[in-house]
């Protein structure tokens, strides 16, 4: 594990969560998680959202008590630091879900239009139980009203890197999350 002074520090980006705190709240997640499915099923089908969630994936299903299968679906709604109204889909799930407890892996909700997109297509393929888990949430930003059912962290309307979270591809693989200075 990084120490955050042991990270190359980035000039115009702040540490906002230390990869020690999120891996920590990430544990907890999936006592949450597994906790609510166990008297439920012993079987989840996770899908993560693609790119952001791939590193809170890897690190959250590892902490689910249950026998977890997963799927990725590829899609966006940024451009630089923007939300944008598009939802751009670039690949879907390859299993089915019908009659199965899902839980989308989600990084950010913030103007809920992505995960609103992603509730309703899922929706058509009839999934016994639907649920949504994202890392971070950022209410302030909130345009449509969107259920979250287990959440990592809120945060403050700032534009975050890190842990998964890009600006235009880059500083994903940054260990911590951090926040553009404007």
């Amino acid at each position: 594990m990084y120490n955050v002074s042991d990270v190359r520090r980035i000039p115009g980006i702040k540490v906002l969560l230390s990869e020690e705190t999120i891996l920590k709240r990430i544990e907890e997640l999936g006592d949450e998680i597994s906790e609510f499915y166990l008297p439920r099923t012993d079987t989840l089908v996770a899908i993560g959202v693609l790119k952001g969630a791939l590193h809170f994936c890897a690190y959250l299903l590892p902490h689910i008590q249950l026998d977890v299968t997963y799927s990725f679906i590829n899609l966006s709604s940024y451009m630089g630091t923007n939300s944008e109204a598009r939802i751009h889909l670039k690949s879907w799930i390859d299993i089915d879900i019908k009659n199965k407890y899902v839980l989308v892996v989600e990084d950010i909700i913030d103007s809920g239009r992505t995960i609103e997109y992603i509730l309703k297509y899922l929706g058509r393929y009839k999934a016994k139980d639907l649920k949504v888990v994202t890392l971070l949430d950022k209410p302030s930003r909130r345009v449509i009203d969107v259920p979250i059912d287990f959440k990592g962290f809120e945060i403050e309307d700032k534009f975050v890197v890190g842990f998964g979270f890009d600006y235009n591809q880059k500083y994903r693989n940054l260990p911590y999350i951090g926040y553009l200075e404007r």
